[in-house]
């Protein structure tokens, strides 16, 4: 941070990541999983198997899971694939949770006179449903999710999007994810990137080389706003 540590002038503008970051969607998004591999005949998985299966897209979801049961990648992929979705989209946040002072971060933020994205490999349809069902839609400045046209982060196409929508220059950026696709696609346009702990990447995120490692949410407030005494932790 050592370039852009003029705190009126740098950041313009944060983007989030959204699973793993913001909410903890691992529930409801093991539940479409399981569903969708019911639904085909095969053995459900465990929570816990799935959360680290979590980053890239859908697709990327059923090829982890098909390669943790060492099922070939065959014309059921696709369906599993299509029954995800499906699912998901019917019920996106039935056991999804906000993280402990995300929402407090978010309105800060943008008191603070910040532009707010959120760039998510979550499909764009369902992540405007979760959002909306989450109360957390009007804290963003831009949302950009998956589509069949987009790549999927750590590709950085959706990232420079979101930048591109909020209207500032990628130096101006900060982008808070929680997985090596975040840094990667950050990596890509040279932003700087902070990473939380607590998300669902299997690598002690500290080993990915991020320009700043979060144990929670507010940890960003007190790196932007030392001057207004923001505890490490706390809110």
């Amino acid at each position: 941070m050592s370039k852009k540590n003029a705190l009126k002038e740098w950041p313009k503008a944060v983007i989030m990541d959204l699973d793993g970051t913001l909410i903890d969607s691992a529930p409801d998004i093991a539940s479409a999983l399981n569903k969708a591999f019911v639904d085909v005949g095969f053995e459900e998985f465990s929570l816990d198997e799935v959360r680290y299966m979590i980053g890239g897209g859908v697709p990327k979801l059923v090829e982890r899971a098909f390669d943790a049961r060492k099922l070939p990648h065959d014309e059921r992929l696709a369906q599993v694939i299509d029954g995800v979705l499906r699912h998901y989209s019917a019920q996106p946040t039935a056991n999804t949770t906000v993280y402990d002072g995300v929402e407090h971060v978010l309105q800060t933020l943008k008191d603070t006179g910040l532009k707010v994205g959120l760039c998510t490999n979550k499909p764009q349809d369902i992540t405007k449903i979760a959002l909306d069902n989450l109360n957390l839609t009007s804290y963003f400045d831009a949302i950009v999710g998956g589509t069949p046209d987009t790549p999927r982060k750590p590709d950085p196409m959706t990232l420079q999007m979101c930048v591109d929508q909020l209207g500032v220059s990628v130096d101006d950026c900060l982008l808070v994810g929680d997985s090596g696709a975040d840094k990667g696609a950050a990596q890509a346009l040279e932003m700087t990137v902070f990473l939380v702990e607590y998300g669902y990447c299997k690598t002690p995120v500290s080993e990915l080389n991020p320009d700043g490692v979060l144990q929670a949410m507010p940890d960003l407030l007190a790196i932007l706003f030392p001057e207004q005494g923001l505890s490490e932790h706390g809110v």
